[in-house]
């Protein structure tokens, strides 16, 4: 489990959670946009809840061990929502393809024709 400590407190979640969501916040923060999300959380007792977060160019997480002995929470729907939506807001990703047939092959020699040369008469 992880702990996610951010300015009015902490709240102890699942690893898969709490990487998903600082992923997450980072990305939101460079498009200067804000987000809420519910995440699955775990109290200092062990007692199971949900904790509501507001991600936003001015948070400020820290995401560390936990060492809370409590099951870790887990909610992969969650996790595989809050990555898509960290993906829709990243660069897309380069793609390379198999078909070679546009590109020049740079094994072969190229001629390259001799400049014209000045006229020395000039």
């Amino acid at each position: 489990m992880k702990s996610i400590l951010y300015s009015g407190g902490t709240v102890i979640t699942g690893d898969d959670i709490a990487d998903a969501v600082l992923e997450y916040a980072s990305e939101l923060a460079r498009h200067e946009s804000s987000d809420t999300l519910e995440i699955p959380t775990v109290d200092a007792e062990g007692q199971t809840g949900r904790t509501k977060l507001l991600l936003g160019p001015a948070s400020q997480f820290v995401v560390a061990q936990s060492t809370v002995p409590a099951e870790d929470p887990v909610d992969d729907e969650l996790v595989k929502s809050v990555l898509l939506k960290t993906a829709h807001l990243q660069a897309p990703k380069p793609v390379a393809s198999a078909d070679t047939t546009g590109y020049p092959d740079f094994d072969e020699p190229t001629e390259v024709p001799d400049p014209p040369l000045a006229d020395a008469d000039s």
